[in-house]
């Protein structure tokens, strides 16, 4: 709040003519309800709020707190006091001339901290009582500088006479409210109180100011608890694998979670106001390793009791202890060594590293970066994913670092932000990373080395703020060989690098998986439950699915929509229900050969593309089981060798 918002610090000091109506006003000579001037009404509403609050108003000498009152205080403000004394002690080196105080209160008023010349102190104290314990909030000493701007939560200066109690009529303060970082929160005051004689109007500035500087340590402060917290976080999840568990800060925010459903549930109800019980089976304190102040916990929570459904609800797939399904937001798995690979992805989530995450497409790439955001510190800014082969080499820049006022014709004239602004403070998910010209990466590695871009047409730097997650279903070491991807931009990439494993190699993931996309489809469309006959769940299971995880909801969805009862073989598409053929699985999906093996990389690629024109008999449509854009799929015709006249039905609608 700026101190011209303050009534206090709107209206023309009159000393003598503010005397004359406090003494009437005690006297009982005024009518509240009377019209008169602005500043006077202002006061005397003021006054009035003390008397109701039974404030003496022949006080001379502050309250004070008892000495363990007064030490609890100490205790609980030391996180104010640590970041706010050392702005008080650079302003104070200028006051051993001045009859002036630094004054530091916490949130009820208690003084915390005193600066200024000894022989003011010494006056103070044995004048007002105002020492370090005494309170000064309103309801304790009326009208004055530091308990009327916790009042208001206004920067306030209170002249002399407008104090209530007489005892304070030799003083003159300005104090200013210092906020949490919650902008809302007010944690305390800093006043500088002076003899009434020598005030002089910038001393608000100059509390604001001092409030200011506090406020900024104070966001420093968070952010090194919460990343300790974070930290903290991590480690327990390690020492206890199979608990649930979150991490709140001090004022109960969730700042991590297990990446499990009932976790995200209990976010999701606390963020919209939800009043949710749980049953907690452990609570660890967090404490700061410099003061021992408590920073937030770690709370394990107690396993969900396990109810036996009727048989005809159970699960249809097989759960047991030793191949339990792992979740990691909406991916799913009950292969072990993709289960390891979440648990890595895990432990990496609430940091800011670089993630480079390579896999064919469908295999639920997009499904991880997504939750490793959600895990994140991050988790409430923007989560901005961009497909890099779907942009145009000529507007790449353009678009990922914005432009500004007439930087090129057909612009538009107000500029526009580009990826990294839009993404500032989240993720920017960098899907088909490997599809970038070599002149975006180039641009792109200067924003990984340095953390600054321009927007186009302008020559001033930007700070891109944002966590990068990157994935691709090409080869890009090979690419880096041929020279087509930059080599310190692959490194800066896969800082941490994790390949997904295609669905043919983990079949155990296809009974879940089905579960899971016929549960969402059924959402999705509002369809009562369906079962699968035998024959259909078998066919299901026995395909290879060259499309990964996409290819089984895309399935799932059309069965759902076209049976008029239980899913069985004629709701599925031939490819799924007829019996594999040699010729058939390898241009459906045949098993990737060895990454180094250029010549039987490019045959594996070929022959999936060939494989989806068949299926499909158009390009556009091909493009879009692939996962990629139509242009690289263009591409891919004439680096291949591909005639798609040969496979497909005419043209592209």
């Amino acid at each position: 709040m700026t101190s011209n918002q303050s009534p206090y610090f709107g209206f023309d000091k009159d000393a003598r003519g503010v005397r004359s109506l406090w003494e009437r006003f005690n006297a009982g000579l005024i009518d509240i309800s009377d019209r008169r001037p602005p500043y006077q009404q202002f006061l005397l509403n003021e006054w009035q709020r003390c008397t109701t609050l039974g404030v003496d108003v022949a006080l001379t000498v502050a309250q004070r707190l008892n000495e363990e009152e007064f030490r609890q205080r100490l205790q609980s403000g030391q996180r104010l006091l640590n970041a706010s004394v050392p702005v008080i002690q650079d302003v104070g080196h200028f006051l051993d001339e001045i009859p002036g105080l630094i004054i530091l209160t916490e949130a009820t008023g208690c003084v915390l901290h005193i600066t200024g010349a000894p022989r003011i102190r010494e006056q103070a104290a044995t004048r007002s009582g105002i020492v370090e314990g005494s309170k000064w909030n309103e309801a304790s000493a009326g009208t004055n500088g530091m308990g009327t701007a916790l009042a208001t939560g206004q920067p306030v200066h209170v002249f002399a006479t407008e104090h209530f109690c007489e005892g304070w009529h030799s003083w003159s303060c300005a104090a200013a409210p210092i906020f949490d970082i919650d902008g809302r929160t007010v944690l305390g005051v800093v006043d500088f109180t002076i003899e009434e004689s020598a005030f002089r109007d910038q001393a608000l500035a100059l509390t604001v100011s001092m409030a200011n500087s506090i406020q900024a340590r104070m966001v420093m402060y968070r952010e090194l608890e919460r990343s300790r917290l974070i930290s903290a976080f991590g480690e327990t999840a390690r020492r206890y694998p199979h608990d649930e568990m979150l991490a709140l800060d001090h004022v109960g925010r969730v700042v991590a979670h297990s990446p499990t459903d009932r976790c995200s549930k209990i976010v999701a109800a606390w963020g919209a106001g939800s009043l949710q019980v749980t049953p907690v089976r452990q609570t660890i304190d967090v404490s700061s390793p410099e003061s021992g102040e408590r920073i937030g916990a770690i709370i394990l929570l107690a396993s969900e009791p396990q109810i036996r459904l009727p048989t005809s609800e159970r699960a249809p797939f097989p759960q047991s202890d030793a191949d339990p399904v792992r979740r990691f937001g909406q991916f799913l798995t009950r292969d072990p060594e993709t289960r390891r690979m979440l648990d890595e992805l895990q432990r990496v989530a609430t940091t800011d590293v670089n993630v480079l995450i390579i896999g064919e497409t469908g295999t639920g790439k997009e499904l991880l970066a997504r939750h490793l955001h959600a895990c994140s510190h991050r988790s409430n800014e923007p989560y901005l994913p961009v497909n890099c082969g779907a942009i145009s080499a000529e507007l790449m820049e353009s678009t990922f670092f914005g432009y500004v006022r007439g930087a090129f014709s057909g612009a538009d004239p107000r500029g526009r932000a580009g990826y990294f602004e839009s993404a500032r403070g989240g993720t920017l998910f960098l899907d088909e990373v490997g599809e970038l010209p070599l002149a975006m990466q180039a641009g792109l590695l200067r924003v990984l080395e340095d953390g600054s871009y321009q927007r186009v047409g302008s020559c001033e730097s930007q700070r891109a703020q944002c966590r990068i997650i990157a994935a691709t279903h090409r080869n890009l070491e090979q690419l880096v060989a041929e020279g087509q991807f930059r080599q310190d931009l692959y490194f800066r990439l896969k800082i941490v690098q994790k390949t997904v494993k295609p669905l043919r190699a983990r079949p155990c993931d296809i009974p879940p998986l089905i579960e899971q996309f016929v549960g969402a489809m059924r959402e999705k469309h509002r369809i009562a439950a369906v079962d699968i006959t035998p024959e259909a769940r078998a066919a299901l299971e026995r395909y290879t699915w060259p499309g990964n995880a996409r290819e089984v909801r895309n399935v799932i969805e059309a069965a759902l929509l076209c049976s008029e009862g239980p899913i069985d073989i004629s709701c599925l598409p031939p490819e799924v229900t007829q019996p594999p053929q040699q010729t058939e699985r390898l241009e459906a999906g045949p098993k990737p050969p060895p990454t180094d093996n250029l010549s039987s990389m490019q045959d594996y690629e070929r022959q999936l593309i060939i494989g989806m024109l068949r299926k499909y008999r158009k390009a556009n449509y091909a493009a879009k089981a692939l996962g990629i854009a139509r242009s690289t799929l263009y591409r891919k015709f004439a680096e291949l060798n591909i005639d798609p006249g040969q496979y497909t039905s005419g043209q592209d609608d």
